[in-house]
This record gives structure tokens, C-alpha cells and sequence, in this order.
């Protein structure tokens, strides 16, 4: 059977002389000590990223159709409005 390792030879950790782990945990620098900022602070190969929007909901009490009012459980997103199954077009 092979002996037991530590998980610290895993992670990058080096053991020292006792088997005991060294500080695994370095310090990274941040993006200003890095240098990848411009003279404004920002990162110029940022990318902007676009927030996800909900394309359906789902309340276990129901929540009324935009369009019918008819209360259902789960509506779907159609042209800005939560709406039912037989509102929505598919």
C-alpha cells in the first residue's frame, strides 16, 4: 500500500525537512502592481460584460399574466412581459 501524502503536495505546498507544509497561501498582486491598468485605473482589456436577463419565473403561490391576468405558477419573458403559456408566443 502506498503512504499516506498530504494534500499540500497537491496544492503547489512545499514540506519542509518535518513533513510539515510551508505557507501555501502567497499574496498575489493586484491588477495597480501588476501594471495592466491604464493611467485612469482601468483595465484596458476589460471586457463589458452584458447582465443576464430572467426569461421565465416560477412563485409557488402563482403570480397574475401580464397580459390575461390569469394566475399561474411560472411565466415566461415575452416582448418585456411575464406572461403565461397561453399568452406567450412561442
Amino acid at each position: 500500500m502506498p503512504e499516506d501524502r498530504s494534500l499540500d503536495e497537491f496544492a503547489g505546498g512545499d514540506a519542509d525537512a518535518d513533513g510539515e507544509s510551508a505557507d501555501v497561501h502567497e499574496r498575489r498582486p493586484t491588477d495597480g502592481e501588476r501594471g495592466d491598468t491604464d493611467e485612469t485605473g482601468e483595465d484596458p482589456d476589460a471586457v463589458e460584460a452584458t447582465p443576464a436577463i430572467s426569461t421565465a419565473t416560477w412563485t409557488t403561490d402563482g403570480a397574475a399574466c401580464d397580459r390575461c391576468d390569469e394566475r399561474v405558477v411560472r411565466r415566461w419573458l415575452d416582448d418585456g412581459n411575464f406572461v403565461c403559456a397561453g399568452c406567450k408566443e412561442w
